[in-house]
């Protein structure tokens, strides 16, 4: 693949030749530009040479900003692009009476945007789930998206007053809507941000983090659905049916009512925390590994889940924020309505595996109390892992082969 450095030479070259040509032809400035802006060549190659002026103006914005990528990074912006590509062709399709040469630059300016608003997304989850983090990133990344801010909303001004200017219709209202939900998104990613620069400089110990978190994100899927609804209504009455909106409308709609039911879930399950779960008692925490399995923090005081399982009380709120089973076991935390018994759920064919060995080896002696170790010790470094994985923090756990090498620990040292 040719890198983007020859091929804006190249096309440097190109637009300078066609620029030569026009003036050398036609002798005089007037007539050197109409034939600029009717030669079909000519047209392309200068319009080739904008593209690339484009691709060199956000490629600079990336190095400034972020820096080198990452490989997920990458692969989002991968990802993302065909995406929204083919949803752009199909936004086109609807508004064909309006294309233009200036409605052609709107969208590749667009697409650009959007990638640059893909990458700070990533960048910011990025910095969430590192331990360390130097000061000049956290000033790129707040530098960064009030830059995207700035972009979103002069876009947005200038596309809505042209809409009042000319109160009628027309693609200016596919740019408004685009550039309203980046500017919601940004600020929903810096509100965000903050959260976790708050719950750092309190050394980890802000316990309603989560909870901010999953209210920010409910309030921003709320109206990124109002927006899409009325988008889609109003596109429909002027111009039919906006097939480009019809998956983002459904997937908002979904993780919507994903958030609203998890809503509903949580507040039934915290709404009485203290009578659902009792406190566990000092010898009850001591006989057991005091270890918190969702923070990996010692535990002085903690709630008893029905399954036997202890949690400091802040961890476990957020934890039912996103999940309704134990971190360890997988059991549900409260039972269903016909009141069957729920300690025997498993999240998968492996966890029932390692319960089941730890059950069958009670009351053996030798390698019986040697195998109950080495299964109970794997339970716990799978059920971290998972626990780290959903809570969204970086942790380091051993490897399957790490875990190999503790169990053979295990069986040389009962």
């Amino acid at each position: 693949m040719m890198k983007l450095q020859t091929y804006a030479g190249l096309s440097f070259i190109a637009a300078l030749a066609v620029i030569y040509h026009a003036f050398n032809s036609r002798g005089q400035f007037y007539p050197a530009m109409v034939h600029l802006s009717t030669s079909k060549i000519s047209l392309v190659l200068l319009l080739n040479m904008g593209l690339v002026l484009m691709c060199i103006l956000w490629q600079l914005t990336k190095k400034i900003f972020l820096g080198s990528l990452r490989e997920a990074e990458v692969e989002r912006l991968n990802e993302q692009s065909w995406r929204e590509v083919m949803e752009i062709l199909f936004a086109i399709t609807i508004f064909r009476q309006d294309f233009s040469v200036s409605f052609l630059a709107m969208v590749t300016a667009l697409l650009l945007i959007k990638a640059l608003h893909w990458l700070a997304q990533k960048r910011v989850e990025y910095i969430e789930t590192t331990p360390s983090v130097t000061k000049l990133s956290h000033i790129r990344i707040v530098s960064f998206m009030g830059f995207l801010l700035l972009i979103d909303s002069i876009f947005l001004y200038n596309s809505i007053k042209y809409l009042l200017e000319t109160r009628e219709a027309s693609v200016s209202l596919f740019f408004s809507f685009e550039y309203m939900i980046l500017a919601t998104t940004t600020v929903a990613t810096f509100v965000k941000y903050t959260f976790y620069v708050s719950d750092m400089l309190m050394e980890g110990q802000w316990e309603n983090k989560a909870v901010y978190t999953f209210y920010l994100e409910l309030i921003r899927d709320l109206l990124h659905l109002t927006m899409y609804m009325c988008f889609f209504l109003v596109v429909f009455v002027n111009y039919g049916v906006p097939l480009h909106l019809i998956r983002e409308l459904y997937e908002t709609f979904r993780n919507f009512k994903i958030r609203v039911a998890d809503y509903l879930r949580y507040r039934k399950i915290t709404s009485n925390m203290n009578d659902r779960f009792p406190d566990a008692t000092p010898e009850e925490i001591n006989e057991s590994d005091a270890t918190c399995i969702i923070c990996r923090e010692e535990m002085t005081t903690a709630k008893k889940l029905l399954c036997g399982h202890f949690f400091h009380v802040h961890c476990l709120r957020s934890w039912l924020e996103r999940q309704n089973t134990c971190p360890t076991c997988r059991a549900l935390v409260v039972p269903p309505e016909n009141g069957t018994s729920t300690t025997g759920s498993r999240a998968d064919g492996q966890q029932q595996g390692t319960s089941t060995a730890g059950a069958s080896s009670q009351g053996s002696t030798g390698d019986g109390v040697a195998n109950e170790n080495v299964s109970h010790h794997q339970a716990r470094l799978q059920a971290a892992a998972r626990a780290a994985s959903i809570y969204e923090k970086s942790f380091v756990y051993p490897s399957p082969n790490t875990q190999g090498w503790y169990a053979h620990c295990f069986l040389l040292y009962p």
